[in-house]
């Protein structure tokens, strides 16, 4: 067991023995179903090879059930299959008899992946782990298993079904992947890793708000550079660009205009801690830069941070003794409005502070980059919620069945 209290791979011997493991293979796909990045499915290389002499059955999620991206496991398992040494077999059933089947004759060495537990309406809800612990997913499951882990640390933050019920009901750790992404986040957080600079970017406001309401009431960060859509909102806040930049943000109506409040709330308290771009890049006939005020920005949206941005955020991470990174700095998708997202990150790996990348769409560009820092994430919002504070049912839980089964 590690000092934070809940058993890891370590605490236990897998041989011979019938192991659930909860992953994460959530992944963006493309129009026809396709997985674009195969990162999450490919981080659990070392857990499975950890199992090789256990007889392994894996759940995951895809997507939100009724939204397009909540589809099967299929292609997933193919990738899975590509990626570890161990024979994998998909099963296009969860809880039925082929499930059942299944997993009663998976043998030592082999991985049998499930069908989406997201295609269970229980496994889309928020409950206690008491309650998940009673739910079908569980009840039917669990008897089948000697052991459970949970290795999907992008989840861990929802009290759903497959992440908090089963470690009321069997011997449960954490994954390498969990244990590996809880090590990154209490080394972000020491003492010693002050001043601590965040770099923040991306379209998710509500997410991020938050994290900066937290970090820098509680004096947890020295700066914040500030890019992407969210940038947006606080430049307009600032009276430097009009309204017409809040189009592209993800919340719209009265959530946009509650975030907007809170923004200016935070830069009023916090102005010389939230450091905006002074210029921009904008599509005019290619990438063309822009100082921040430049009448044009009514008709054309910020794209990236520009090159004196880049230069004065460079300078500010220079002293930073930690770099935590969320969201990209621009239009990633497009590779003329990459720039500021890429010089982040040669930022972070060239700096001798603690960088931890905290997961979605930053951690798989600096993936394909070969970009080194000393943590990329799995993990999204799992990373914004520790961060701000808050207490991850799936971790709390392990702690929970570490004590139920004399592990404590």
């Amino acid at each position: 067991m590690n000092d934070a209290g809940f058993c890891v791979m370590d605490d236990f011997d897998f041989s011979g023995k019938k192991v659930l493991v909860r992953c994460d293979f959530n992944s963006p796909l493309g129009e026809n179903g396709e997985i674009l990045e195969f990162m999450r499915i490919k981080v659990y290389k070392k857990t499975f090879d950890q199992l090789k002499n256990a007889k392994v059955v894996a759940i995951s999620h895809q997507g939100r059930l009724g939204n397009s991206d909540c589809v099967s496991l299929a292609n997933h398992t193919k990738v899975l299959a590509e990626t570890i040494d161990q024979k994998v077999t998909f099963i296009n059933d969860l809880l039925g008899d082929k499930a059942k089947k299944a997993i009663d004759e998976v043998g030592v060495g082999e991985v049998v992946v499930l069908e989406n537990t997201r295609f269970q309406q229980e496994d889309n809800e928020n409950a206690t782990p008491e309650q998940h612990s009673k739910s079908d997913i569980v009840r039917t499951l669990a008897p089948h298993f000697d052991y459970f882990i949970n290795d999907a640390f992008s989840v861990s933050h929802r009290s759903q079904a497959s992440v908090v019920g089963f470690p009321m009901v069997l011997p449960s750790c954490a994954g390498l992947v969990v244990a590996r992404e809880m090590e990154a986040m209490y080394e972000a957080v020491k003492p010693d890793k002050k001043p601590a600079v965040y770099c923040i970017g991306g379209k998710k406001f509500k997410e991020v708000i938050k994290l900066m309401e937290v970090t820098l009431n509680n004096n947890t960060i020295e700066k914040a550079l500030v890019g992407g859509s969210v940038a947006h909102a606080f430049l307009y806040v600032r009276g430097l660009v009009p309204k017409e930049c809040l189009t592209v943000m993800e919340e719209k109506g009265d959530d946009l205009t509650k975030l907007i409040d809170r923004a200016k709330k935070l830069d009023e308290k916090f102005k010389d801690k939230i450091i905006l771009p002074s210029d921009i890049a904008i599509s005019f006939g290619g990438r063309e830069e822009a100082p921040i005020g430049d009448s044009r920005l009514g008709k054309y949206i910020p794209l990236d941070i520009g090159e004196s941005t880049i230069a004065e955020f460079t300078e500010v991470m220079k002293n930073a003794k930690a770099i935590i990174s969320k969201g990209p700095m621009g239009a990633y998708e497009n590779p003329i409005f990459l720039k500021g997202t890429v010089r982040t990150l040669i930022n972070m790996e060239n700096s001798p502070a603690y960088s931890l990348i905290g997961g979605g769409h930053m951690g798989s560009i600096a993936f394909d980059l070969g970009i080194r820092v000393d943590h990329i994430s799995t993990a999204g919002g799992a990373v914004l919620a520790f961060m701000s504070g808050e207490s991850l049912p799936g971790i709390e839980v392990l702690k929970q069945s570490a004590k139920l089964f004399k592990k404590a």
